[in-house]
């Protein structure tokens, strides 16, 4: 009798780890297969838009561009918790140029996933929201001398960016081929002359650095849209430093516009990285409290 219910009982034991193994393999299984699903795109996983054009993630080619680049930038917290915590300094700015030239908001996602809405970014000879070269910005009527770069300028860039990106859609027809056009010129007429194709981005064979910068702003579209999908849930943002701007009719010291202001110099060098030195020429715009 003792023998068959020890028996019974070790039956049991079996049975219970068994299902318990079960129930773990269940819910490992579930919790992958829901990280795969928040990982690739989150509300966009069957269907996704630029500017109201259609991203064809049915395609292998064009979805595995996109979610590599999702994949390293939702994983980059340091860059996102930044770019989140800047988003209420620098946004409004953006949004009001994009605006202005009636170019669609999605175009915010291009400072918020390539330049993590740092003013002073830099790479290479590249700076600034919009990562603008010299000749560029030149073109777009900025000024960039010993004592001035408009590139760093949230204000005067972004309302630069917003009238090139304007113009670029008019000539191309396509905001998606806007989008290419501003991030890389040179890789996408290359592109097109060797294609032949001239209207729809997605058909073209494009190089790997345009791949991947068209690539990345679409994916800080998936992520920056939805944050708390991908785990990022930001409670305090970064104090606005900037509610107005003034032009500086004759040279002035930047430290005495700080003290006419109240604000420390720090602060206010902080408020204005495109004043270069410890003067702002005559002419320029200063951005104040």
């Amino acid at each position: 009798m003792i023998k068959n219910f020890v028996s019974r009982s070790f039956s049991r034991q079996k049975n219970l780890s068994a299902n318990f193994r079960l129930l773990t393999v269940a819910v490992f299984t579930i919790a992958f297969v829901l990280a795969l699903n928040v990982t690739s795109f989150g509300q966009y996983a069957n269907e996704m838009k630029f500017c109201g054009e259609d991203v064809p993630l049915k395609r292998v080619e064009v979805y595995e561009s996109v979610d590599q680049e999702l994949l390293l930038l939702s994983e980059a917290k340091a860059r996102v918790w930044t770019t989140l915590r800047r988003s209420d300094r620098y946004l409004p700015i953006i949004e009001r140029a994009l605006r202005d030239q009636k170019v669609p908001l999605d175009f915010k996602y291009l400072p918020m996933a390539v330049t993590n809405l740092d003013p002073r970014f830099r790479a290479g000879n590249r700076r600034g929201l919009w990562r603008l070269t010299e000749g560029e910005a030149a073109a777009m009527g900025l000024v960039v001398n010993g004592a001035l770069d408009e590139r760093l300028d949230p204000t005067a860039s972004s309302n630069a960016a917003a009238a090139k990106i304007a113009s670029l859609k008019q000539s191309l027809g396509s905001w998606t081929l806007a989008l290419a056009a501003f991030l890389e010129p040179n890789s996408l007429s290359e592109a097109m002359a060797e294609s032949g194709q001239t209207g729809d981005y997605f058909a073209m064979f494009v190089p790997e650095t345009l791949d991947k910068a068209v690539s990345l702003v679409l994916a800080g579209k998936a992520l920056y849209s939805a944050p708390e999908i991908y785990g990022y849930r930001l409670t305090q943002p970064w104090p606005i430093l900037s509610n107005a701007r003034r032009r500086v009719d004759g040279q002035q010291s930047l430290r005495e516009l700080a003290a006419s202001f109240n604000v420390d110099y720090r602060t206010f060098r902080d408020m204005n990285p495109h004043i270069l030195g410890e003067m702002a020429p005559a002419g320029a715009y200063v951005n104040t409290p």
